[in-house]
């Protein structure tokens, strides 16, 4: 009888924990660092992987998360996605029956520049209409790192080279300094 109550105690502990481990959750996972749209019942959220994508190099994922206003999973919702740079059509997707509120698109971008994404978004269950969600994309080129990185150079090389005259001064004052107070 002593072990009943601790023994008790510890089960309510162990069944909590696995409780909270295993919970589903209830509401769509927000992307992080996303672009958002609201427009009508719908949020819409685009971000990319990687995140500041480049020129040229391997493919970016575009991924869309769509929920309910009130955060709620969207399940099979009907969507097509078109990827335009200067008003020109570069690629277009068939359409796409998102299921669980997320979706992962894979896109190339051979060139820097900004893009422009447009999420159509067939809203059978309300409106009827199709609704037009648009996210920028700005795709850096292989030379724009330059741009900051060069002048970095620049400043942190000026800061050393100030800080050695400026040593290489002290010193001298210092040494003149201890031959005078002998």
């Amino acid at each position: 009888m002593r072990f009943a109550a601790p023994f008790a105690i510890l089960l309510v502990v162990v069944v909590g924990l696995l409780t909270l481990a295993t919970g589903e959750q209830v509401f769509a996972d927000p992307l992080k660092s996303a672009s958002k749209q609201r427009i009508g019942n719908y949020d819409v959220e685009m971000t990319t992987e990687p995140k500041n994508p480049t020129a040229g190099s391997s493919a970016t994922d575009i991924m869309i998360r769509i929920a309910g206003v009130n955060g709620d999973d969207l399940v099979d919702v009907p969507i097509m996605m078109r990827l335009t740079k200067d008003g020109v059509e570069l690629q277009r997707t068939n359409p796409i029956i998102v299921s669980y509120g997320h979706y992962t698109q894979e896109f190339t971008f051979t060139q820097a520049g900004r893009y422009v994404l447009y999420v159509d978004l067939n809203d059978f269950n309300y409106s009827g209409e199709t609704l037009t969600f648009t996210f920028f994309i700005n795709i850096a080129g292989s030379s724009d790192y330059l741009y900051i990185a060069a002048p970095l150079v620049a400043v942190v090389a000026i800061g050393i080279i100030s800080t050695m005259i400026f040593m290489k001064g002290k010193k001298k004052r210092e040494q003149k300094a201890s031959r005078t107070e002998l």
